[in-house]
This record gives structure tokens, C-alpha cells and sequence, in this order.
């Protein structure tokens, strides 16, 4: 080979030497940047092992757990126990869906809170409806039951370990769905709920009165419904609860007398044992039949006797009166009895108020008195009357009931006067205990008692919106990282914020899903590097090779060019 060529060769060579050199050091880098992006994923993956999320642990047994999520807390279900666990932000404002907070956008409520009202209430239910924050069916629950005033501030909510056990407005909402499902019912429901209906109307000899005005006739008797009398002589078991109830008789005043037998007739027949009075209410005791009265009484005798038969009745169906419980049962028996004796007394009104007659004097003045209250004739011939409270006789009944069933102590008790008295239903923290209740009707009761609660704390607070919030993720990364917090009606009924790790049923576990997820990212990374350094370790091998014989070459070539120089400068030296 000539020098020219052999030089030619050479360069060719050195270039493609230094190429696959070149190409070697960057297979070197990629081999490096794999061992990189391999102890990276090697990390990530042992980061991911300790992945937690947060659950929801209805029962506290950590078999039954679920993901957190918004609805889980803020939407009434078995679940929550019906009882709302408030996100809220660091100043105590609960943070709303989208849905919710278009809802009280548009019902009015301030992001500030403002007063909780029914009316309000019911708009914000409405809107609710509107924008698919609840059912049509809920939300005609709740607005049927209304707005129970103080829940989740400081009213005690039902209690649902026991799910028989309320206070007095839970009693009220659960009596008042009885009597709207009463059609829809068992016989026996729907046995109830006639007793717990009154009219003494049609079918009745009472004369009465169009207006408080009409001064009356002689032997004349009057309904009236928060101090005016009415044509209207219907009302059931709650309105003698929530509103004043008085019947009035002109031309009497034997009724005392007439009672006064009663209870002698109904203390006579409890010596017999209680299971007389169950088997026939006040009526069987005293040995007449079901449309029969003891001889003596006037229309309004019999419209309170039958008023009263069906107050005894309905509180002994509703309530969870032991038949074989001695203490029970004689709590029982002394209301019945206490509450009659209230029958036989009358306070005489003498000359007060003469503006108005005789017997509106005493329809005004019987809601202040526990028992009759008389007025006699005046000089205007305004005949004498008698009126009684069937109200304050139902809530002394009730009074009697709790202070027997305590151990007949003071803390609830009946004078004559009303504002003397201490009445237990005015105590919305004593709790009733309800005999075998439906459950469709109980969890409606807890449906409205939840969306009561939420209102409430709504107003009270206040609230923003945040629409991500549904997202499960998102809201386990908010309460992690403190941004959002938990408030739970704690045992005052009030609601008190607390951290994720203070909340009975958030608990955080590990997640497994997340693990898994990771594990098989990794080990796919892991694959596809492996094979992308098996290769790079082939082909660096091939450059290796190749390396090797162009060096091979490289050293035969030079040489051989060393030679041929040396030649020729031997050659033209000589």
C-alpha cells in the first residue's frame, strides 16, 4: 500500500474510531441516566408504601370501612347515623358542594350567616330540590316537620343508639307523622291515629260560636283555639301541644262535682290493678260502654272525658309503658289520676275584666290556670261560665308522667297557677322513650332533624363553596394538610371542630389501592429500563468490538505509514 493511501486509511480509522468512542460515552450516559431514573422510581415506589388515606368507620369494628367522602358527612344515611359531620374551615364556616352552596346563594343565606327562620329554612329546601342537592321526597319530609328550632346548637338531636328516645319537639315531629302516614299504616297505627284526632263538632251537642264577641246563651259551650273561639272544633294530639286548646260552658257550675265522682270512680278501679284501665280506658273503668257517660254530665264533660280518654290512650301506645314494670305503671296511674283531680277544682275569677263578658273572661284567663276557672253572671246578664285548658291538662299529664317515672321528685310539678309551674314540656332536654317505633317513620324524623342541624349550623357560621370538594382525593388532602377541619355535635349538642385525627369515625389507614397502583408503575418502569439497558449493554458490547479492531487496525496502519517514512527519508538521505 502507497503512503497516500496508507495515510487515507489511517484518517478513515482515527474518524470512525473516534465515532463509536463517541458513541460508547453516550451509551455510558444513557446506562447512567437509567441507573438514575431506576433508583428514582425505586423511591418512589418505597414512598408509596407508606401511602394512608382517610375512611369512614361507621361502626368503629374496622371491617366495614369506606372512602371519605363529602356525602359520606354531609348527606343524611345510615352511614353518619343521620347526624351531619360538618367540613368546615379554620373560622368554623361550612364549606358547601356547588349544589349546596347554589342552594343558599339563591335561597338568601349569607355567606356570613344571618338568623335561621322557617321561612328561610324552607326556601333553602326548596333550592335544595332545585339545583339536585336532595330529593323531592326529603326535602317534602323535612319542610312537613319544619324547622326544629336549636338542633345541632344546643337541642338535643334523637338519640340513635336508642332509637326510641327524644326529646319533646322529636315527639311532636314523630306524633305529627304519625298522624300524616296514619292512612298508610298498620291497624293498629291507624287505630292510634284516630285516637289521636278530635272533633266534637258534627255529632256533638256543642253550641258553637262564630265569634269571641257573641256573648253567649245560657247552657252554651265553646271550643276556642288560642283564645278565639271557633267554628272549627277539630284538632289532634300536637295542637294540644303546640297551641291552646280551651272548651267553655255558660250556665254551670256543677262540672267540679261531676269530676270529683270520676276520679273517685277511676281511683276505685286502679285498686283492681292497671290491667283494668289498658283494657278499656277510662270509660271500661268506670263500667260504661263506649259511647256511654256517667250520669250528670254536661256536653263539655263529655267532649273532656272523651279528650281525655284518647290523651290517656294514645301517650300509653306512643310511650314505652312497662305493663310489668311496677314503677311504670304506677307513674302512669298517678298522672291519670292527678290529672282528673285537676277536674275537680275551679278557681273563681271574681269581678275582673268585665269588658268583655263573663265567659271570654274566662276563655282568656283558663290557659293561665291547671283546672276550671269560673266567672259568675254580671249585671249585664252575661251568664256565668266555666272554661278549662285542654292543653295545660294534656301537658300536666305529661308533667304528672315524668315526675312519677323520676321518683316522684320537684323537678317537674303542677299548681294551680300555670306560670307556677314547672311543666316537663317545656324541658327540651327530657327525654321520651317511644314504644316500638316504625323505623320508616323514625328515619324520616332523623332525615329532618339532619337537614335541621345543617340549616342551623349554616346560618349560625356561615359558609363558602368549594367545588372540588366532592372529590375524595382532594377532601383527604385538605383535612391531612389542616386546611379543612371536622365539626361533630359533641355531648352539650353543640358542634366543635377537631382535627381528622380527633373525629370518632375518620381514620387513616393505609392505602392499599394507592400501593398497588405504584407497585405496578414500578415494576413496568423497572421492564421497559431493564430492556432499554439490555440493549444499550448489547450494542455497547458491539462498539466495544469494533473499537477493539479499528484499533487493531489502526496500530497496523501507522505502522506501516512509520515504515514508508522511514524508507524514504533513508532513500533521499543516501
Amino acid at each position: 500500500m502507497g503512503l497516500a493511501a496508507s495515510q487515507a486509511r489511517f484518517l478513515a480509522i482515527t474518524s470512525r474510531k473516534a465515532n463509536c468512542e463517541f458513541q460508547s460515552m453516550q451509551i455510558a450516559q444513557e446506562k447512567l441516566s437509567i441507573t438514575r431514573e431506576l433508583e428514582k422510581a425505586s423511591d418512589e415506589y418505597q414512598s408509596s408504601l407508606n401511602a394512608t388515606k382517610l375512611v369512614w368507620d361507621p361502626d368503629g369494628s374496622g371491617d366495614n370501612a369506606f372512602d371519605l367522602s363529602y356525602d359520606i358527612m354531609m348527606r343524611p344515611s345510615a352511614l353518619n347515623n343521620f347526624t351531619p359531620n360538618l367540613v368546615t374551615t379554620r373560622d368554623g364556616r361550612v364549606v358547601l358542594n356547588s349544589k349546596m352552596a347554589a342552594a343558599a346563594r339563591q335561597a338568601g343565606i349569607p355567606e356570613g350567616g344571618c338568623e335561621a327562620t322557617p321561612e328561610l329554612y324552607e326556601a333553602f329546601i326548596n333550592q335544595m330540590v332545585k339545583n339536585g342537592g336532595m330529593s323531592g321526597t326529603s326535602a317534602e319530609l323535612a319542610k312537613s316537620i319544619g324547622l326544629l328550632d336549636k338542633v345541632g346548637l344546643g337541642a338535643p338531636m334523637l338519640d340513635k343508639t336508642d332509637a326510641s328516645t327524644m326529646g319533646i319537639n322529636d315527639l311532636i315531629a314523630y306524633m305529627d307523622r304519625l298522624l300524616l302516614n296514619g292512612a298508610n299504616g298498620t291497624d293498629a297505627q291507624k287505630d292510634l291515629v284516630e285516637k289521636m284526632k278530635f272533633d266534637y263538632g258534627e255529632g256533638h251537642n256543642l253550641n258553637l260560636k262564630d265569634s269571641i264577641h257573641d256573648k253567649g246563651d245560657e247552657n252554651s259551650n265553646f271550643f276556642t283555639k288560642n283564645g278565639n273561639i271557633t267554628t272549627d272544633s277539630s284538632f289532634t294530639l300536637t295542637d294540644l301541644l303546640t297551641e291552646d286548646i280551651t272548651v267553655a260552658q255558660t250556665g254551670n257550675k256543677n262540672s267540679t262535682k261531676w269530676w270529683k265522682k270520676i276520679l273517685a270512680g277511676v281511683m276505685s278501679a286502679f285498686t283492681g290493678g292497671f290491667a283494668v284501665w289498658t283494657f278499656g280506658g277510662i270509660k271500661g273503668m268506670l263500667g260504661v260502654d263506649k259511647g256511654g257517660y256517667p250520669e250528670g254530665a254536661t256536653e263539655t264533660d263529655k267532649a273532656i272525658l272523651d279528650v281525655l280518654d284518647n290523651v290517656f290512650n294514645s301517650f300509653y301506645e306512643i310511650l314505652d309503658i312497662d305493663e310489668n314494670n311496677p314503677q311504670q305503671t304506677q307513674a302512669f296511674q298517678y298522672a291519670i289520676q292527678q290529672t282528673i283531680g285537676l277536674l275537680s277544682d275551679c278557681r273563681d275569677l271574681g269581678k275582673r275584666n268585665h269588658s268583655t263578658g263573663a265567659f271570654n273572661d274566662c276563655i282568656s284567663e283558663s290557659n293561665n290556670y291547671n283546672g276550671w276557672v269560673q266567672k259568675s253572671a254580671n249585671k249585664d246578664k252575661n251568664y256565668g261560665t266555666q272554661a278549662i285548658s285542654l292543653s295545660n291538662l294534656t301537658e300536666s299529664f305529661m308533667t304528672y308522667l315524668a315526675q312519677g317515672m323520676n321518683g316522684y321528685d320537684q323537678t317537674y310539678y303542677i299548681t294551680q297557677l300555670g306560670k307556677k309551674s314547672a311543666y316537663v314540656t317545656d324541658d327540651p332536654y327530657y327525654m321520651w322513650t317511644v314504644k316500638n317505633p316504625d323505623a320508616n317513620t323514625s328515619q324520616e324524623i332523623y332525615q329532618a332533624e339532619f337537614y335541621s342541624a345543617l340549616f342551623n349550623n349554616i346560618c349560625q357560621n356561615g359558609w363558602c363553596e368549594d367545588e372540588q370538594i366532592d372529590d375524595e382525593e382532594y377532601l383527604g388532602n385538605t383535612l391531612k394538610n389542616a386546611r379543612y377541619f371536622v365539626s361533630c355535635l359533641s355531648n352539650d349538642n353543640y358542634y366543635y371542630q377537631e382535627k381528622y385525627r380527633d373525629v370518632a369515625h375518620v381514620i387513616e389507614v393505609t392505602d392499599e389501592d394507592a400501593i398497588t397502583q405504584a407497585e405496578l408503575a414500578y415494576t413496568q418502569k423497572k421492564s421497559k429500563l431493564n430492556y432499554k439497558e439490555e440493549k444499550l449493554e448489547l450494542d455497547m458490547k458491539k462498539l466495544d468490538l469494533e473499537i477493539s479492531a479499528l484499533t487493531t487496525e489502526y496500530d497496523t496502519v501507522k505502522n506501516l505509514i512509520n515504515t514508508n517514512v522511514e524508507k524514504t527519508f533513508t532513500l533521499f538521505n543516501s
